[in-house]
């Protein structure tokens, strides 16, 4: 049997506290705690756009 993960909730919030958050706990339908977050992988969406601005990541040339 596979178990889903459920993928946490992230929001970007603007104003006098900025970035990007990870909501940690749901209160109510109208409270929740959110967290700074300070690390993770990229979402297939991100990485899509960071190629479009970059260009695709190249293969390792087994230098080093």
């Amino acid at each position: 049997m596979i178990s889903v993960m459920k993928q946490p909730l992230r929001i970007k919030v603007s104003g006098g506290l900025e970035g990007d958050f990870v909501v940690t706990e749901e209160r109510s339908a109208d409270e929740f705690v959110i967290t700074r977050e300070v690390a993770r992988e990229a979402t297939d969406e991100e990485f899509a756009a960071f190629e479009v601005e970059h260009g695709p990541f190249l293969p390792p040339d087994d230098e080093g």
